[in-house]
């Protein structure tokens, strides 16, 4: 069997290697400043907020920045190649880890505040943040995060992160005709959907806005610890935005009336 289709495996191989030499990346076409504004973000992210992976080396917290941080290169990289669907499984697992992140930094200010007023045992509400950031139960993670930072500033984007993540994991689970791969073969992959990867891309974008704010609002839990985000730094960061005040909301909820 194995020497019958010799010929066709060695056919192919040759045709894939023709492909990589030959493949044109999206950052090569008319969408090169879709991928370029993009990718400066997640560089803004990856660099810019850094130091929150000091705040406690007993923690998760290190992990989950950089899972999160990993996955959203790697998402941002398949996609740059034509691998849609699994650049929108990576995303996934960039908003999982994001969500972990959020219960870990958010159990670090808790613990911190609570031993400010002399609570050094372990409470209930410590148990449970620590308990959902290990959570192997994704679906009881992402509930308790959305349940976790109700009425906050941030909800809104909490919730659109969590209805993004259930319209990815339709990718993964692939439990609608329009979630299957349509290629077939490798050289299916340099055949371009404009659409489908304009539609990803404003996904990728959403994900990546949506964490840098979220991590300006934890900055202002975190300046004692010297996490402090300038809102002057992210000046082009908010001109892109389709709400170039949430960040003033942001910082404003955060202001002590004398």
């Amino acid at each position: 069997m194995y020497e019958d289709i010799k010929y066709n495996w060695q056919v192919d191989f040759e045709h894939y290697e023709k492909l990589l030499k030959e493949r044109e990346f999206f950052t090569s076409t008319t969408l090169r400043e879709n991928l370029l504004m993009i990718y400066k973000k997640i560089y803004l992210y990856t660099t810019f907020t850094n130091p929150i992976t000091e705040l406690d080396s007993r923690s998760k917290i290190e992990n989950f920045f950089n899972e999160c941080k990993n996955n959203l290169i790697v998402s941002y990289d398949l996609a740059n190649v034509n691998y849609i669907n699994a650049s929108k499984q990576i995303l996934r697992s960039a908003i999982e880890s994001f969500f972990r992140l959020s219960l870990a930094i958010s159990r670090y200010i808790e613990y911190r505040e609570n031993k400010k007023k002399g609570l050094y045992s372990v409470t209930t509400s410590l148990r449970e943040l620590k308990s959902m950031q290990d959570s192997h139960k994704v679906g009881a993670l992402t509930r308790y995060v959305i349940d976790y930072f109700e009425g906050s500033p941030v909800e809104g984007l909490y919730l659109n992160l969590y209805s993004l993540y259930s319209e990815l994991s339709g990718v993964v689970h692939v439990n609608k005709k329009e979630n299957f791969t349509p290629h077939k073969y490798l050289t299916d992959y340099v055949k371009f959907n404009q659409a489908a990867i304009e539609s990803h891309l404003a996904q990728l974008e959403v994900v990546i806005n949506d964490i840098i704010q979220i991590i300006y609002y934890f900055s202002f839990s975190l300046r004692e610890e010297r996490v402090e985000i300038k809102k002057r730094d992210l000046a082009e960061f908010e001109s892109t935005l389709d709400d170039s005040t949430f960040l003033d909301l942001i910082e404003s909820s955060f202001e002590t009336t004398v």
